[in-house]
């Protein structure tokens, strides 16, 4: 029975790292997805207008940042699971020698690495891009009734994105909370 729970886990590990790997390649299809949609917007800019334009990056910007709250939740499990499986097969003297200390502990949901990053980034670039078409729009004459309705209306999607997105996000980091209190030996 033994050596059939190595193989389990030794197979487990394999296909953790490769949702590790395969999430990480996501994460760069899904930035180069956003960047085809900034070149897309602008192309179509006289068609669908600023504010239509703008409101399109702003949605999409928030959708991104939950995206990326959701990968990373995948991410941190997978690496936390990793991680409980070198436990079963690695010595403590191992730790600190072949692989750093810290990985005995599990991965904090919250690190400065391009997940959480671009959780916070993608809407203060659509945010950004946005207001800088608006502006443009606006020529050097004063602001028109036109785009201080177009900059309301960028406001408030911008705030209930960044409430619904803000919520989201909690959630996923709530979610890995249980799963590692679920999953702790006591």
């Amino acid at each position: 029975m033994s050596e059939k729970r190595d193989r389990f886990l030794l197979h487990g590990y394999d296909a953790f790292w490769n949702n590790v790997s395969r999430s990480e390649d996501t994460a760069w299809k899904m930035i180069a997805a956003y960047s085809a949609l900034i070149a897309g917007v602008a192309l179509a800019r006289d068609v669908i207008t600023t504010t239509g334009a703008a409101f399109i990056l702003i949605v999409f910007g928030y959708l991104g940042s939950c995206l990326f709250a959701s990968a990373n939740l995948w991410n941190r499990r997978n690496l936390t699971l990793i991680g409980r499986i070198e436990q079963e097969f690695l010595r403590e003297s191992d730790y600190g020698k072949l692989f750093p200390t810290e990985w005995k502990r599990p991965r904090r949901f919250w690190a400065l690495e391009y997940w959480c990053l671009f959780i916070f980034a993608l809407p203060a670039i659509s945010i950004f891009i946005s207001f800088i078409m608006l502006a443009s729009d606006e020529g050097p004459t004063s602001a028109t009734l036109a785009v201080i309705g177009s900059a309301k209306i960028l406001a408030i999607t911008s705030l209930i994105g960044f409430i619904l997105s803000a919520a989201y996000v909690m959630r996923q980091w709530l979610n890995y909370r249980r799963f590692l209190k679920d999953t702790t030996a006591e």
